[in-house]
């Protein structure tokens, strides 16, 4: 039997009241090139159920069963061992795909075979209300792909943001990065997904493909309000980033300023251990300072000046890549004119 072009990862703990949502958004997906490996972490409601009875009526669904709850890092660790695509979309039961995702993102990968995963503008959706809101970075005005060095450019000069759920990375790139490190836990994903873009560049698509479901209980924002063990994960992830195996990209990371977005709880621990002073720097700091007062501000900010402040930004950015690349307008290949 013919390996799958597309392996689709789907954990899932106690999220009954979206699984058949999920699931439906990914087998009505135009693209049918895939295999999807869902993997139950000893659910206590009928997540089971609802899986079992999809995985009947498709055989491209592989269930896998935790006997216990496991965690995430286990659960996706299981999913690695039976994975037989090229490539990979790590999902989370709670968010959402929108359609055509596969289809063109598969598509671009197609085109830049060396690229290490493909990514693309992002939406949120309000678990409570409902409401879907886009967040678009408007830097180009088609798909096209980004070298590593200029990754670093957009990352340093926009808020582009790389995650699991709005990106599909190849496998071979994800093993090269060591998969997914012990102990980084809700930043797991987010750690190794930049390793690939250091290392490979990546593709990107100007449009929103995918839904972020916000939950104030959701694994990553519970687990990044509880400090001590938010420390800990930081910790370990610039131990990390100073070992020999992430020597190449180490420097990326910190040209990028990308630490930043982890605010005030790295810059303490920056601070706090004489081995991660070389990770400061005078942008670093000021990036977090800014971060943190908008934390402040935004609550009590009107709307008006929040989209005002947001355009702002993006047109700053754009100008940036038009003064170094010339233009933002793309050619059908997606190279730079």
């Amino acid at each position: 039997m013919k390996s799958p072009k597309l392996t689709i990862s789907l954990p899932n703990y106690n999220h009954a009241c979206f699984l058949s949502e999920a699931i439906e958004s990914i087998l009505t997906q135009p693209y049918k090139e895939f295999e999807l490996i869902i993997v139950d972490d000893g659910s206590t409601d009928n997540s089971v159920e609802i899986i079992e009875q999809f995985a009947r009526g498709d055989s491209r669904i592989i269930f896998l069963k935790n006997k216990k709850n496991m965690g995430v890092e286990f659960s996706l660790k299981r999913i690695l061992q039976h994975t037989t695509g090229e490539y990979i979309h790590f999902f989370s039961a709670d968010d959402r795909i929108f359609p055509m995702f596969y289809e063109n993102t598969m598509n671009l990968l197609a085109r830049y075979p060396d690229a290490g995963l493909c990514c693309s503008d992002f939406a949120t959706l309000d678990g409570i209300t409902g409401t879907i809101s886009e967040k678009c970075f408007n830097i180009v005005d088609a798909p096209c792909c980004f070298s590593p060095s200029e990754i670093i450019c957009l990352l340093k000069k926009t808020h582009f943001w790389i995650s699991g759920f709005h990106s599909i990375v190849k496998r071979t790139a994800l093993t090269e990065a060591g998969g997914f490190k012990p102990g980084l836990k809700w930043h797991c994903d987010w750690f190794s997904l930049h390793v690939i873009a250091f290392r490979h560049g990546i593709c990107y698509i100007p449009e929103a493909m995918a839904a972020l479901r916000v939950l104030p209980n959701s694994y990553s924002s519970a687990g990044t309000k509880r400090f001590s063990e938010q420390r800990e994960v930081l910790r370990n992830m610039l131990d990390y980033l100073k070992s020999l195996e992430y020597k190449d990209v180490l420097l990326m990371f910190q040209k990028s300023n990308i630490l930043s977005i982890f605010g005030k709880n790295m810059l303490r621990l920056m601070l706090a251990n004489p081995k991660y002073v070389d990770f400061l720097s005078p942008r670093l700091i000021w990036s977090i300072f800014a971060l943190e007062c908008r934390k402040i501000v935004s609550p009590y900010a009107p709307e008006g000046l929040k989209v005002v402040y947001r355009d702002i930004h993006k047109m700053i950015a754009k100008k940036y890549f038009i003064r170094k690349y010339g233009s933002t307008k793309l050619t059908k290949q997606g190279k730079f004119i």
